[in-house]
């Protein structure tokens, strides 16, 4: 250890508390495994309680000059985890700032710390049975709410960062600022009008290296008076365009106004085959490959093809029953669709359960009880469930129970172009990304997400065994090729890992340019995550 980062180290734990600074190389290995096969050296790790607390280790770092890496919770898996993008750097971690500051039920939105998960708003409103929904993803359960949205994050009814504004943020220079109205002490609109007066702010911190974000308004959703999931299978991957522009038609004409999730095959087997399995074990059945193509062939047997699609529809109990008219006569002609709402799930279950005994019976209550975990989503539901897919796709079934990827055997990248909302244009990228796929020896994992009525989200992710070598180096030139490929094909990614900023950053591009100027104001030491969508 250097003498410059000796003297930060004991000045951060004079300002902090020697409890609140890991410095030791055996704390610093809890930091450091990651799920994307990535390595990265970091001095050390602090753990702020405050805004006040992270203003002053902003300062030590300034004094010092030693960069730091902000985390929220650390569950940024198959992008870098918890890892900084470049090696030298302390990581902050931001999860001991959790406190709800504000929830209003009127205006229907949350003030919270970077610390505050899904799973801890989601139990604050139902303790205090607020009427009052989440725009949740599909990950854990514990994963940030800021720390998501920050990097651009979709959920299950809108993009993440759409939603958040107000921020209060400690920058690179020291300076503490709050962008909108937020800086003026007595504004009633801070949370309400997120431009505020004069330049918008808001904008240069979502992927941004400029400071570190300590609060920040989180929109909610008024709960609706009904709710119901369509749930859509075709059986020919042709049928792909006819799906997506479909839905897009349906999204124009405002028969739903949510996130419509289409999956492949890889995607569905992936999510729903390790529950199915969970249950066919408690159920008797033994742990092992048997098994396991059993909840396979379940899935194979009940339909799901090479896509499906989930979409969430809310609103009044009349438009829903015209929601579901429209969607039918919209997909009849080549697409299966079922419909679910809470009565219809809650029937079920019970009937399913005091049936089980025969077997056609307990296979489709099964089937229900799996795909559950899918319909919670859409009606703003969080689970830990959705992780054991990471394992089930890297044949990692040691750890189908385990709460973190980054202990695992698994491995696990991901690609996120943005794809226009037009079937051709989609069917080309998932056609490029099997053949791009295959040709390095794995399977895609497809996801397209209809954002808006203009762009689609793809999420694309490769698995692996971060036990093998070969496997890893594979896994890495694959997604480097990919990405290469979607930029080709005009298709630029929306969030990038650790390991492929160089691969959207460039210093011919006056942009990035741009971006480096403004650090060099917001912070001229560069002591806000070096490397990070940024030049420096």
């Amino acid at each position: 250890m250097s003498n410059v980062l000796s003297v930060a180290i004991a000045a951060w734990e004079t300002e902090l508390g020697a409890d609140a600074v890991i410095a030791d190389a055996e704390g610093l290995r809890l930091y450091t495994p990651s799920v994307c096969a990535s390595e990265r050296q970091v001095v050390a790790v602090l753990k702020p309680a405050s805004a006040e607390e992270v203003r002053r280790i902003v300062a030590v770092a300034n004094d010092h000059k030693v960069p730091l890496y902000p985390i929220s919770t650390g569950k940024q898996w198959g992008m870098g985890s918890r890892l900084p993008v470049r090696d030298g750097a302390a990581i902050v971690d931001l999860s001991r700032m959790n406190r709800i500051i504000e929830i209003d039920v009127q205006y229907h939105y949350a003030v919270v710390e970077p610390g505050v998960t899904q799973r801890q708003l989601l139990d604050h409103i139902a303790e205090h049975n607020l009427p009052l929904m989440l725009n949740v993803t599909g990950s854990a359960s514990e994963t940030s709410l800021i720390g998501n949205a920050l990097d651009r994050g979709v959920g299950y009814f809108d993009s993440r960062v759409e939603g958040m504004s107000s921020m209060q943020v400690v920058l690179g220079n020291g300076e503490t600022i709050r962008t909108g109205f937020g800086h003026y002490e007595n504004a009633k609109t801070k949370n309400l009008h997120p431009p505020g007066i004069g330049p918008s702010l808001d904008g240069l911190f979502p992927q941004g290296n400029f400071g570190i974000v300590t609060s920040a308004c989180i929109d909610l959703m008024p709960k609706p008076e009904a709710h119901m999931a369509a749930i859509i299978k075709i059986d020919a991957e042709e049928r792909l365009p006819l799906l997506i522009d479909a839905l897009v038609q349906l999204r124009s004409r405002g028969v739903f106004l949510t996130v419509a999730h289409v999956g492949n095959r890889e995607r569905s087997y992936a999510t729903l085959a390790p529950l199915l399995y969970g249950q066919l074990v408690e159920g008797g059945d033994p742990e092992g490959a048997a098994t396991r193509e059993k909840a396979i062939r379940m899935l194979e047997d009940g339909g799901f093809g090479p896509w499906s699609a989930a979409v969430g529809v809310l609103g009044t109990k009349a438009q829903l029953k015209l929601a579901k008219k429209e969607i039918r006569k919209s997909l009849k002609h080549f697409a299966k669709t079922m419909f679910l709402d809470d009565a219809l799930v809650e029937k079920a279950m019970a009937l399913g359960e005091a049936l089980s005994f025969i077997p056609f019976v307990r296979k489709q209550w099964m089937m229900l009880r799996a795909a559950r975990t899918v319909y919670g989503f859409t009606r703003g539901e969080t689970t830990d469930e959705t992780l054991k897919s990471v394992y089930w796709s890297a044949g990692d079934y040691d750890h189908l129970d385990a709460p973190n990827p980054d202990a695992s055997n698994s491995g696990v990248l991901f690609c996120v172009p943005i794809v226009p909302a037009c079937g051709k244009d989609v069917f080309e990228v998932a056609d490029c990304t099997r053949e791009t796929f295959s040709r390095h020896g794995f399977e895609a994992a497809i996801t397209f997400n209809l954002m808006n009525t203009k762009a689609m989200e793809g999420v694309v992710s490769l698995s692996f065994d971060r036990r093998s070598g070969d496997r890893v180096a594979a896994a890495k030139a694959c997604i480097q090729e990919m990405e290469t490929r979607y930029l080709e094909m005009g298709y630029p990614p929306y969030r990038v890992g650790i390991n492929s900023m160089p691969t959207v950053v460039n210093e011919d591009d006056p942009f990035w340019r741009t971006v480096r100027d403004l650090k060099k104001v917001l912070d001229p030491n560069h002591i806000i995550s070096p490397g990070r969508f940024n030049l420096v």
